[in-house]
């Protein structure tokens, strides 16, 4: 054991000037008499709470790229709608832009161009039906040219002559299909001619059917071969009657039948078929004689038509009937007959003759079905009709198919013959800027003068001007002539046709391109979607700012007393929680109307219950802690407690429900928009996408570039929130330095 003076004792191993009790000056020496003697900085710099959350934020990659997305579409909800003319409010319309496609490239480069590819159209052929060579084909053959503008068209591709099912503008030849509804007792189809109005004798008409063929779908085989062949004979297939119509001659209304008198052909035709045709020819019946089985005692008519019934008797209604033709032949009357003949369709000279309403080519009868059958001034002939459970189209129809690309903004937007207004051609003639003369500059110059010479108007052609002035600018293609203008014989005005390039109408001096195309009603989709993406995020942040207030402070009560409090609290809760949100949306939306403000009071009805709920929980962990008690034992407050050493423990995990609130308001308005029930009179991305859910097979773009909007939200509003859940966590202070 030492001793205590044993320290001592090793004053004896110091050097004598040490050992000197008495503290001098020349005890001490300066080591480093160069120097300036200064405090050693810090290694590390000071930080705050805020740089130690930015600094663990960024190390989140994805978080990081998340709030780059974000930013990017902020920003562009701001600027577009700003920024961009195009006018995309609710009663928007302009039918020259729309359905434009997608368009960032120039035509030609067969991406993202404004151009569509078109397969298996029919083809007219009419202009030089026996072009053979691949040149001649692309001069004379043309898809319809009421659908599709000329110029628009290329890179045409040609099949074979084929056969098809369905029914085109220049099918030819082929069977009426009349395919009858599963389930449905006594289907009927008819072949009906349209009203006549010549006097009917009874006492000297006959009337047979020369011929009338019908087949089984399901016994036919689809080989493309001019002639069906017969593959079983097991089928009871048709019934069929000839029926005379009468109609109400003192009626207004041209429908409006006064008795049908059925069975004028007899016996029906039935027969089980034995090979794949049933051609039935019937004898000729006197009409009288058949009307008076019926009662019918007059002895003639004025106003009436005559139909075919065609009736399946097979117990599955889903076989189909081919009729390949029907011919009436209408004897002892030729006014009748001359009426009923059809002289485009029939074989020959002599079935003009001897036949009435007849048509041999189905696809031509389909084409050519008259919109209103009770139209006198229209052609007659028999064609098909059909009630609405029926169902007809062509089988085994001959034609010419091409596939095409279609360039959509020179079919919309690219010189054509149009009418053009007087007015917009003085407009082009000033050197002011207007609503049609948008450039400010003189474009053309314009005089036309109507004269009136015995009563007979005209042009003048002495006064008569149009010289264009500006090309590059001036939306008329070329000059006019006197012979482009119609006068109005009493002199009141004119009519100008030309030929006018559309985008220099509407103001562009080059043709447009509209980076995501546009929608059945012309709208700008790009500008239209950030426009929807501004009201959609609007509607969500102050959404979720009031919920996220009303819900922390509810559930920080809720938490931090607990007791009753927090059961009386909770059972409320629970109540308003019991609720749909749908079924709380549609009531406010139907009391208060579909709006922005109604939007936003029905999310916020039961969009706090969420964040009550998180924040509830995280006081009932925090609250009990022990920096919670000592400061409590310190005589901290309630207040102090929840704000200073609860919250700031809580707020990671909050801000992180918060934070997905906004992705989740703007997803719950999609769904009622798409329900039907979005804003009226405000765009937002459930609005666009629910104007456009029909699209979806013909235009495709409509949908998925609002839809893309709504995934980057709702994935970058989730990595958003996971950073900054991590970044604002107290426990993870300092971590990683």
């Amino acid at each position: 054991m030492k001793k205590k003076n044993d320290e001592f004792e090793l004053l004896k191993d110091l050097p004598e000037a040490a050992r000197d009790p008495e503290i001098k000056a020349e005890d001490f020496e300066l080591v480093a008499t160069d120097t300036t003697i200064h405090e050693q900085k810090f290694q590390t710099k000071p930080t705050t709470f805020f740089r130690d959350c930015l600094r663990r934020f960024r190390k989140n990659k994805s978080s990081v790229v998340a709030t780059c997305i974000l930013g990017v579409l902020l920003l562009l909800a701001i600027i577009v709608p700003i920024a961009s003319p195009y006018d995309v409010s609710a009663d928007a319309t302009n039918l020259d832009f729309e359905y434009l496609e997608p368009k960032l490239f120039d035509a030609g480069t067969g991406f993202w161009d404004g151009t569509r590819r078109y397969e298996n159209y029919s083809v007219d052929v009419s202009a030089k039906p026996d072009a053979k060579t691949e040149e001649e084909k692309q001069e004379y053959w043309w898809p319809n040219k009421t659908f599709f503008r000329e110029s628009a068209i290329s890179k045409k591709e040609f099949s074979d002559e084929t056969y098809i099912n369905s029914i085109s503008d220049y099918g030819k030849d082929g069977f009426i299909r009349h395919t009858l509804v599963k389930d449905m007792k006594d289907d009927y189809a008819e072949l009906s001619t349209q009203i006549i109005e010549e006097e009917l004798d009874l006492t000297t008409t006959s009337i047979k059917i020369t011929s009338f063929d019908t087949y089984d779908l399901d016994k036919i085989n689809l080989l493309p071969k001019e002639e069906a062949q017969p593959l079983d004979s097991n089928y009871t297939l048709t019934e069929a009657g000839l029926y005379l119509v009468a109609i109400d001659e003192d009626s207004e209304d041209p429908t409006k039948e006064v008795k049908t008198y059925y069975e004028i052909v007899e016996p029906k035709m039935t027969q089980d078929i034995g090979s794949a045709v049933l051609s039935k020819k019937t004898a000729a019946v006197d009409v009288a004689t058949a009307l008076a089985q019926h009662g019918e005692t007059r002895t003639s008519f004025k106003k009436y038509y005559f139909t075919v019934g065609i009736e399946n008797k097979h117990e599955n209604k889903n076989k189909c009937t081919l009729i390949k033709s029907l011919v009436f032949d209408v004897s002892g009357n030729e006014e009748i007959k001359s009426m009923l003949c059809d002289y485009e369709k029939v074989v020959d000279e002599q079935t003009v003759q001897n036949n009435g309403a007849s048509f041999t080519d189905a696809s031509s009868s389909f084409r050519e079905e008259p919109e209103d059958k009770y139209d006198k001034n229209k052609p007659n002939y028999a064609y098909l009709t059909h009630n609405s459970n029926r169902g007809k189209g062509i089988f085994m129809s001959k034609t010419y198919l091409v596939s095409f690309v279609y360039d959509t903004y020179e079919a919309k937007l690219g010189t054509r013959l149009t009418t053009v207004s007087y007015s917009d051609l003085k407009a082009y003639s000033r050197a002011h800027v207007s609503t049609r003369n948008k450039w400010g500059k003189k474009l053309m110059n314009i005089n036309i003068d109507i004269t009136d010479e015995g009563g007979a108007w005209h042009v003048d052609e002495s006064t008569f001007i149009c010289e264009i002035l500006e090309p590059e600018l001036c939306p008329l293609a070329k000059n006019l002539t006197i012979d482009d203008i119609w006068v109005h014989p009493d002199g009141d005005g004119f009519i100008i046709e030309g030929y006018v390039t559309m985008y220099k109408y509407y103001g562009y001096s080059t043709m447009p391109k509209f980076i995501l195309g546009t929608d059945k009603n012309g709208k700008d989709m790009f500008k239209y979607v950030f426009d929807g993406l501004r009201w959609s995020l609007l509607l969500g942040i102050i959404s979720s700012a009031v919920c996220f207030v009303f819900g922390l402070i509810w559930g920080a009560i809720c938490g931090y007393f607990g007791g009753n409090v927090d059961l009386i609290m909770e059972r409320f809760t629970d109540i308003l929680s019991g609720i749909p949100w749908i079924v709380v949306m549609t009531l406010v939306i139907i009391h208060l109307g579909s709006n922005f403000v109604s939007f936003a009071i029905a999310l916020c009805l039961t969009g706090w219950i969420g964040t009550a709920a998180t924040t509830r929980t995280q006081f009932y962990r925090f609250r009990s802690r022990e920096y919670v008690l000592a400061s409590r034992t310190l005589g901290a407050s309630d207040a102090r407690l929840i704000s200073k050493h609860i919250l700031p423990n809580a707020m990671g995990t909050i801000i992180t429900s918060a934070v997905l609130m906004i992705p989740s308001v703007i997803f719950s308005e999609a769904t009622i928009s798409y329900l039907g029930l979005g804003f009226k009179n405000l765009s937002s991305l459930g609005v666009i996408l629910s104007n456009n859910q029909t699209e979806l097979q013909q235009y495709p773009y409509l949908l998925i570039f609002p839809a893309v909007i709504i995934a980057l939200l709702m994935i970058s509003f989730n990595l958003f929130g996971n950073g900054l859940r991590d970044a604002v966590n107290p426990s993870l202070k300092g971590e990683g330095e």
